[in-house]
């Protein structure tokens, strides 16, 4: 049952091509509300100016989805497109409207927000903790369905581990999930406050840190190991700065940078992002 919803997910309440697609309507903004229960807790400012300057260019590319409740809409997809909207001061949006139940809903709105708006770590984390609590998804279907490796999702989900005050350092932004994950690695407490405080005031790094952790691989291993995590920490700066999913690769002696983009908005605010960070 759960591959068949997920089958349904984002191919069939988000057309790929909306030319094509009739049930294309306008919607007032006043009638448009977004859910409240969505995992996505906080919207960049930066990036949603880039994106309304792009809609005001070119127009809004992909309609955002809606299900009607009542007499008014609530957002199943778009609320970032929505958002950027409301910027311009537009009265009236493009929308398609669908029937869908809640769980489609919960599913999509995950996958949207991972897909093309990085969630902060925590939130990432509760996002798959729930897919599998509530729907019985592994960590492979979740990575299938989100569009990441099964280690990625693993890794994420190991962030609900923390204790309580690491937790609200990373919440705050005071650490990155690689470095969170880090002191997972470190057994004695004592160690790991250490660690923690020294991750805050910058008097450390992933590497000096993941030594402490004792372990028996081999150096390979190791080295294997910590580059993954420096990986992990250089895909979470570049996804803050492009907000685009980006995937960092190691074959032989070279490096491959891969940067993501699901719409063709993606890729328009991509190039401003880059652009006007040159200027």
């Amino acid at each position: 049952m759960t591959n068949k919803s997920l089958g349904r997910g984002l191919g069939s309440l988000i057309p790929e091509n909306n030319k094509k697609n009739k049930t294309i309507v306008r919607i007032p903004m006043e009638k448009i509300y977004p859910r409240e229960d969505q995992p996505r807790k906080n919207f960049d400012d930066k990036s949603l100016e880039g994106l309304s300057q792009s809609i005001e260019k070119y127009g809004l590319l992909n309609p955002i989805v809606l299900r009607k409740n009542g007499i008014r809409y609530e957002i199943i997809a778009g609320e970032r497109r929505f958002r950027a909207s409301k910027l311009l001061g537009l009265k009236e949006i493009e929308a398609i409207i669908k029937n869908v139940d809640n769980k489609d809903i919960d599913i999509l709105s995950i996958v949207e927000n991972v897909q093309r708006e990085d969630l902060s770590g925590l939130e990432e984390a509760n996002a798959y903790n729930e897919l599998s609590k509530n729907y019985g998804m592994t960590q492979d279907e979740i990575a299938k369905t989100v569009g990441k490796s099964r280690s990625y999702i693993g890794n994420t989900l190991r962030l609900l581990k923390l204790d309580e005050n690491s937790k609200k350092e990373l919440e705050d932004g005071n650490i990155s999930p690689s470095q969170a994950r880090t002191l997972l690695s470190i057994k004695d407490e004592d160690e790991r406050k250490k660690s923690l405080n020294d991750f805050k005031n910058k008097k450390t790094n992933i590497r000096k840190v993941e030594k402490i952790s004792a372990n028996k691989k081999t150096k390979t291993d190791k080295e294997d190991k910590l580059d993954r995590i420096l990986f992990e920490d250089f895909e979470e700066k570049f996804i803050d700065l492009l907000n685009s999913k980006v995937e960092i690769k190691k074959n032989k002696g070279n490096y491959k940078v891969s940067i993501d983009c699901v719409s063709i908005d993606d890729i328009e605010n991509l190039y401003w992002r880059i652009k006007n960070g040159k200027e």
